[in-house]
C-alpha cells in the first residue's frame, strides 16, 4: 500500500514542477551608441526621439525591468492599451519592444524573448508623445 501512495506523491510533485515556467532571461537591448533614433507609437500617433540623453535614459529604465514567468506568444502582443518602442540602429535595422499596463502593473514584452515587469514611470515616458 505504501508504494502506490509514494508513486502518486512523486508523480504529483513532478507534475507541479513541470508546470512551473522558467523566468525570462535578461532583456536584450541595443547599446545606446548604436541607436540613431527611437520611434514611439501610441494610440495611432507617433513621435521620433533622437536625443542621446533621452535614449540613454530610456535604455536604462528598460534594463531595470524584472523578468517574469509570463510567456510571449505572438509577434505583437494582443493588448488594447499598448505602446510600441522601435529602436532604429546605425546599420538601419530595427529592434522593437512593447509596453503595456495589465491589472495595475506595467510590462515590457519583447517577442520571442520574454515579458518583463516595469514601473509606471516607464509607461509615462513612452506614452508622452508631446514634442
Amino acid at each position: 500500500m505504501k508504494r502506490p501512495i509514494w508513486t502518486l506523491i512523486m508523480a504529483g510533485l513532478l507534475l507541479i514542477c513541470s508546470a512551473c515556467a522558467a523566468k525570462a532571461g535578461p532583456l536584450t537591448l541595443p547599446a545606446a551608441h548604436d541607436v540613431t533614433e527611437v520611434r514611439l507609437e501610441y494610440e495611432g500617433e507617433s513621435v521620433v526621439r533622437t536625443g542621446p540623453g533621452w535614449i540613454g535614459l530610456l535604455l536604462e529604465d528598460l534594463a531595470a525591468a524584472e523578468p517574469t514567468r509570463k510567456a510571449t506568444v505572438q509577434d505583437v502582443p494582443d493588448k488594447e492599451d499598448m505602446a510600441s518602442v522601435h529602436f532604429v540602429l546605425e546599420d538601419g535595422s530595427e529592434q522593437t519592444v512593447f509596453v503595456y499596463p495589465e491589472k495595475d502593473k506595467w510590462y515590457i514584452e519583447r517577442p520571442c524573448e520574454g515579458v518583463y515587469e516595469t514601473d509606471q514611470l516607464l509607461w509615462v515616458m513612452v506614452t508622452d508623445l508631446s514634442e
